[in-house]
């Protein structure tokens, strides 16, 4: 059995897997030619493929007509996506869930508090100034809406808890809310989600369906004192309606980690804002998290030997 990966492995991660197949022959491909040289007989492949349209993984699929299992440690596959993956068959696993539930959760909390504590404000002051905080919020109390109620959005309930704040939730397939979560509805609820929350946070995927679905209808159904957050994908966003709502006050503020565009251009008034805080795209950006990563890959490596299904699958049809 053949692996090859874009990116070495340490040792001890290379004897567990070893030690789960032992036959396994590892190679590691450290350009895209070298990688497209090594998958012709390749059974599975880990790493990184390239972005963009998609073009760079087409080119490395259409080399690899054996290939049962393919990992990406991204959380989202959006860029990877197309008729090349659709009509091929096998298993997808990518980097969501636990690997990166507690990043974009804490994330999500350190942009909330920013706005709600005018830490932005005072991170562009240069001087001691107490008279311009008359207006700081408090989110004990408050109602947190998680438009993507997954393992990220358990991950923040449990701290928005701990903050003493309600929760509710959408996601595409509502289930049983875990403890503390007051109600986990479907798609159709969201306009009620967005009437009743005070803090808006959107942990959607980037797919067709969701493109540009959060737009001036949405925002205008929040309340005017509600603060956005999104650790996403920025491209669910309609940008020119998010300008306008913050601009011409809508809602209340924003914590952006991602952005219908990237980079969002420096001319914006978004930059300037006070109750707004954009970060480029870092709510994933941690030492710990390729571990974590790696821990799952491992763990899968068992499953697909022992003819199970794997951890963190790919719905190729839904895009995430």
């Amino acid at each position: 059995m053949k692996l090859v990966t874009t990116r070495p492995f340490a040792a001890r991660v290379e004897e567990r897997l070893r030690a789960i197949a032992p036959d396994l022959q590892i190679v590691t491909a450290e350009s895209q030619d070298a990688l497209l040289a090594e998958v012709a007989d390749a059974d599975i492949l880990m790493g990184s493929f390239g972005g963009g349209s998609g073009d760079a993984f087409r080119r490395v699929l259409e080399a690899a007509p054996k290939v049962r299992w393919v990992h990406t440690s991204s959380a989202g596959v959006d860029d990877l996506m197309g008729p090349h993956v659709l009509e091929r068959d096998f298993v997808f696993t990518c980097g969501k869930g636990e690997s990166v539930a507690s990043l974009l959760a804490e994330h999500a909390f350190a942009l909330l508090l920013s706005v709600t504590r005018g830490i932005v404000a005072a991170a562009r002051f240069d001087s001691w100034r107490r008279e311009a905080f008359g207006n700081l919020m408090e989110v004990r109390g408050l109602t947190m809406g998680i438009v993507g109620f997954g393992a990220v959005g358990r991950a923040l309930a449990i701290r928005a808890n701990a903050f003493g704040m309600r929760v509710v939730g959408v996601r595409a397939h509502p289930d049983t809310p875990p403890e503390g979560v007051d109600a986990v509805w479907g798609p159709e609820m969201l306009p009620h989600l967005l009437e009743q929350s005070d803090v808006v946070v959107l942990i959607l995927p980037h797919t067709p369906e969701t493109r540009g679905s959060f737009g001036e209808r949405e925002l205008r159904r929040m309340k005017q004192s509600a603060i956005l957050i999104n650790v996403g994908r920025g491209q669910v966003v309609d940008g020119p309606a998010l300008e306008r709502a913050l601009v011409e006050g809508w809602i209340a503020g924003a914590g952006l980690d991602v952005m219908p565009e990237e980079p969002w251009p420096s001319s914006s008034p978004l930059w300037r804002m006070d109750n707004v805080i954009l970060t480029p795209h870092t709510a994933g950006n941690s030492p710990n998290r390729a571990g974590r990563d790696m821990d799952v890959f491992v763990e899968n490596m068992a499953r697909f030997v022992r003819g199970e299904p794997l951890l963190n699958t790919v719905d190729r049809r839904a895009a995430y």
